[in-house]
Protein backbone atom coordinates (compact mmCIF):
# COMPACT_ATOMS: atom_id res chain seq x y z
CA UNK A 1 0.00 0.00 0.00
CA UNK A 2 1.52 3.61 -1.17
CA UNK A 3 0.49 7.09 -0.06
CA UNK A 4 0.78 9.57 -3.04
CA UNK A 5 0.27 12.98 -1.96
CA UNK A 6 -0.26 14.12 -5.37
CA UNK A 7 -3.51 12.58 -5.18
CA UNK A 8 -4.55 15.26 -2.66
CA UNK A 9 -4.03 17.90 -5.66
CA UNK A 10 -7.28 16.14 -7.53
CA UNK A 11 -9.78 17.37 -4.70
CA UNK A 12 -12.01 20.52 -6.10
CA UNK A 13 -10.60 23.65 -4.10
CA UNK A 14 -10.69 27.17 -4.35
CA UNK A 15 -8.15 29.90 -3.12
CA UNK A 16 -9.27 32.31 -0.39
CA UNK A 17 -7.61 35.36 1.60
CA UNK A 18 -9.33 34.83 5.38
CA UNK A 19 -8.81 38.27 7.30
CA UNK A 20 -9.01 38.76 11.35
CA UNK A 21 -8.40 42.11 13.21
CA UNK A 22 -7.64 41.45 17.24
CA UNK A 23 -6.54 44.51 19.20
CA UNK A 24 -5.74 47.26 16.22
CA UNK A 25 -4.00 44.53 14.34
CA UNK A 26 -5.19 43.38 11.13
CA UNK A 27 -3.53 39.92 9.47
CA UNK A 28 -4.52 37.56 6.47
CA UNK A 29 -4.03 34.36 5.62
CA UNK A 30 -4.37 32.38 2.26
CA UNK A 31 -6.32 28.88 2.66
CA UNK A 32 -7.84 26.64 0.32
CA UNK A 33 -10.04 25.09 2.48
CA UNK A 34 -13.62 26.99 2.49
CA UNK A 35 -17.15 25.25 2.09
CA UNK A 36 -21.09 26.22 2.76
CA UNK A 37 -22.38 23.41 4.95
CA UNK A 38 -26.12 25.05 6.07
CA UNK A 39 -28.52 27.07 4.19
CA UNK A 40 -30.52 28.51 6.98
CA UNK A 41 -28.82 29.78 9.21
CA UNK A 42 -25.94 30.25 6.24
CA UNK A 43 -22.89 28.40 7.67
CA UNK A 44 -19.47 28.17 5.95
CA UNK A 45 -16.55 26.09 7.47
CA UNK A 46 -13.03 27.55 7.15
CA UNK A 47 -9.74 25.20 7.93
CA UNK A 48 -6.70 26.97 9.07
CA UNK A 49 -3.17 25.82 10.25
CA UNK A 50 -2.78 25.93 13.55
CA UNK A 51 0.58 27.67 12.81
CA UNK A 52 -0.63 30.52 11.64
CA UNK A 53 -1.30 34.24 13.35
CA UNK A 54 -4.97 34.41 11.31
CA UNK A 55 -5.37 31.12 13.21
CA UNK A 56 -4.73 32.57 16.59
CA UNK A 57 -6.63 35.70 16.19
CA UNK A 58 -9.62 33.78 14.98
CA UNK A 59 -9.51 31.55 18.00
CA UNK A 60 -9.36 34.90 20.41
CA UNK A 61 -12.04 36.63 18.77
CA UNK A 62 -14.09 34.70 17.05
CA UNK A 63 -14.32 36.85 13.88
CA UNK A 64 -13.32 36.55 10.35
CA UNK A 65 -13.85 37.81 6.45
CA UNK A 66 -13.79 35.67 3.47
CA UNK A 67 -12.55 36.85 0.28
CA UNK A 68 -13.10 34.80 -2.69
CA UNK A 69 -9.53 34.78 -5.05
CA UNK A 70 -10.14 34.82 -8.80
CA UNK A 71 -8.22 33.54 -11.94
CA UNK A 72 -7.26 37.22 -11.89
CA UNK A 73 -5.45 37.71 -8.88
CA UNK A 74 -1.56 38.33 -9.09
CA UNK A 75 0.94 36.32 -8.00
CA UNK A 76 2.24 39.14 -5.96
CA UNK A 77 -1.17 38.59 -3.54
CA UNK A 78 -0.38 34.88 -3.01
CA UNK A 79 2.74 35.59 -1.97
CA UNK A 80 2.37 38.28 -0.04
CA UNK A 81 -0.35 36.81 2.12
CA UNK A 82 0.90 33.35 1.81
CA UNK A 83 4.52 33.48 2.23
CA UNK A 84 5.70 35.48 4.87
CA UNK A 85 4.36 35.78 8.48
CA UNK A 86 2.01 38.05 10.48
CA UNK A 87 4.32 37.13 13.37
CA UNK A 88 7.04 39.39 11.67
CA UNK A 89 5.75 41.47 8.89
CA UNK A 90 2.35 43.73 8.99
CA UNK A 91 0.63 42.62 5.75
CA UNK A 92 -1.64 45.49 5.44
CA UNK A 93 0.77 48.31 5.75
CA UNK A 94 0.88 50.14 2.69
CA UNK A 95 -1.97 47.70 1.56
CA UNK A 96 -4.61 49.66 -0.21
CA UNK A 97 -7.01 47.84 -2.08
CA UNK A 98 -9.57 46.78 1.34
CA UNK A 99 -12.62 47.45 2.97
CA UNK A 100 -13.28 47.06 6.47
CA UNK A 101 -16.07 44.86 7.06
CA UNK A 102 -19.32 45.45 10.13
CA UNK A 103 -17.37 42.99 12.61
CA UNK A 104 -13.79 45.07 12.06
CA UNK A 105 -11.78 42.45 9.56
CA UNK A 106 -11.07 43.76 6.14
CA UNK A 107 -12.32 42.36 2.91
CA UNK A 108 -10.23 42.64 -0.47
CA UNK A 109 -12.24 45.13 -2.83
CA UNK A 110 -9.94 43.94 -5.95
CA UNK A 111 -8.82 40.12 -6.81
CA UNK A 112 -12.22 39.12 -5.22
CA UNK A 113 -15.59 37.40 -6.68
CA UNK A 114 -17.16 37.72 -3.28
CA UNK A 115 -16.86 38.34 0.50
CA UNK A 116 -18.32 36.20 3.71
CA UNK A 117 -18.14 38.14 6.85
CA UNK A 118 -18.82 36.27 10.25
CA UNK A 119 -18.59 35.06 13.53
CA UNK A 120 -17.21 31.70 14.86
CA UNK A 121 -19.86 29.46 16.45
CA UNK A 122 -18.01 26.72 16.61
CA UNK A 123 -14.54 24.91 16.03
CA UNK A 124 -12.90 21.87 16.03
CA UNK A 125 -8.80 21.40 16.16
CA UNK A 126 -8.44 18.42 13.31
CA UNK A 127 -4.67 17.83 14.35
CA UNK A 128 -2.34 20.62 12.42
CA UNK A 129 -5.47 22.63 11.46
CA UNK A 130 -8.99 24.07 13.49
CA UNK A 131 -12.24 23.70 11.27
CA UNK A 132 -13.92 26.81 12.15
CA UNK A 133 -18.00 26.71 11.83
CA UNK A 134 -18.91 30.51 10.47
CA UNK A 135 -21.86 32.12 10.82
CA UNK A 136 -22.62 34.26 7.79
CA UNK A 137 -23.58 37.89 9.12
CA UNK A 138 -22.86 39.74 5.92
CA UNK A 139 -22.13 38.97 2.37
CA UNK A 140 -21.91 40.56 -1.16
CA UNK A 141 -20.98 40.19 -4.87
CA UNK A 142 -17.38 42.34 -5.38
CA UNK A 143 -16.94 41.21 -9.32
CA UNK A 144 -18.03 38.72 -12.32
CA UNK A 145 -14.46 37.66 -12.19
CA UNK A 146 -13.90 33.16 -12.58
CA UNK A 147 -13.11 32.30 -9.21
CA UNK A 148 -10.14 30.62 -8.92
CA UNK A 149 -9.24 26.66 -8.61
CA UNK A 150 -6.14 25.38 -6.84
CA UNK A 151 -5.77 23.72 -10.01
CA UNK A 152 -5.45 26.85 -12.40
CA UNK A 153 -3.39 28.08 -9.53
CA UNK A 154 -0.90 25.46 -9.50
CA UNK A 155 -0.66 25.34 -13.56
CA UNK A 156 -1.36 29.13 -14.85
CA UNK A 157 -0.12 31.72 -11.89
CA UNK A 158 2.28 29.91 -9.62
CA UNK A 159 5.68 30.92 -10.18
CA UNK A 160 8.56 28.52 -10.25
CA UNK A 161 9.95 28.67 -6.48
CA UNK A 162 13.18 30.90 -6.02
CA UNK A 163 14.78 30.22 -2.42
CA UNK A 164 13.53 33.68 -0.52
CA UNK A 165 14.89 32.48 2.80
CA UNK A 166 17.07 30.26 4.83
CA UNK A 167 17.32 28.68 8.48
CA UNK A 168 20.51 29.02 10.40
CA UNK A 169 22.29 25.78 11.38
CA UNK A 170 21.09 24.68 14.69
CA UNK A 171 17.97 26.12 15.21
CA UNK A 172 15.00 23.14 15.87
CA UNK A 173 12.04 25.35 15.99
CA UNK A 174 9.20 23.83 14.11
CA UNK A 175 6.77 27.08 14.21
CA UNK A 176 8.27 30.06 12.73
CA UNK A 177 8.28 31.90 15.79
CA UNK A 178 12.53 31.86 16.27
CA UNK A 179 13.24 30.90 12.75
CA UNK A 180 16.06 33.04 11.78
CA UNK A 181 15.07 34.45 8.37
CA UNK A 182 17.60 35.84 5.86
CA UNK A 183 18.17 36.53 1.81
CA UNK A 184 18.69 32.90 1.06
CA UNK A 185 20.17 33.22 -2.53
CA UNK A 186 21.76 29.93 -3.39
CA UNK A 187 19.72 26.75 -3.83
CA UNK A 188 23.26 24.85 -5.35
CA UNK A 189 24.88 24.08 -1.92
CA UNK A 190 23.95 20.65 -1.16
CA UNK A 191 25.88 20.53 2.00
CA UNK A 192 27.24 22.82 4.47
CA UNK A 193 29.51 22.58 7.81
CA UNK A 194 27.88 23.40 10.86
CA UNK A 195 29.80 24.76 13.60
CA UNK A 196 31.07 21.68 14.91
CA UNK A 197 31.87 20.53 11.43
CA UNK A 198 29.74 17.84 11.21
CA UNK A 199 28.32 18.02 6.98
CA UNK A 200 24.70 19.53 7.27
CA UNK A 201 21.89 18.73 4.26
CA UNK A 202 20.03 21.51 2.50
CA UNK A 203 16.25 20.78 2.02
CA UNK A 204 14.42 23.25 0.01
CA UNK A 205 10.13 23.87 0.23
CA UNK A 206 8.94 23.51 -3.17
CA UNK A 207 6.22 25.86 -2.06
CA UNK A 208 7.87 28.84 -1.36
CA UNK A 209 11.87 28.32 -1.68
CA UNK A 210 12.81 28.20 2.03
CA UNK A 211 16.16 26.38 2.77
CA UNK A 212 16.06 24.07 5.78
CA UNK A 213 19.68 23.11 6.96
CA UNK A 214 20.58 19.97 9.27
CA UNK A 215 21.52 16.76 9.33
CA UNK A 216 18.08 15.82 8.32
CA UNK A 217 14.65 16.87 8.07
CA UNK A 218 12.25 16.06 10.96
CA UNK A 219 9.12 14.10 9.74
CA UNK A 220 6.91 16.49 10.87
CA UNK A 221 8.33 19.83 10.17
CA UNK A 222 6.46 22.93 9.41
CA UNK A 223 7.47 25.54 7.01
CA UNK A 224 7.56 28.51 8.74
CA UNK A 225 7.10 30.71 5.70
CA UNK A 226 4.14 28.91 3.83
CA UNK A 227 3.17 26.39 6.38
CA UNK A 228 3.45 23.41 4.50
CA UNK A 229 4.66 19.93 5.94
CA UNK A 230 8.30 17.97 5.30
CA UNK A 231 6.18 16.02 2.33
CA UNK A 232 6.69 19.56 0.31
CA UNK A 233 10.71 19.70 0.94
CA UNK A 234 12.89 17.93 -1.42
CA UNK A 235 17.04 17.74 -0.47
CA UNK A 236 19.39 19.94 -2.69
Amino acid sequence: MSLNQNALFQIGYGLYLVAANENGKDNACIVNTVMQVTQNPIRLLVSISNQNLTHDMIKNTGKLTVSVLTEKTPFSVYSHFGYQSGKKVDKFEDFEDVTRCANGCYRLNRNSSAYFCGTVCDSFVLDTHTMFLVDVTDADIVSTQTPVTYDFYQKYVKQPYKPVAKKVVGQTNTDGTNADVGNGNSTNAAKAEGADGTKTNSYVCKICGYVYEGESLPEDYICPICKHGAADFEQI
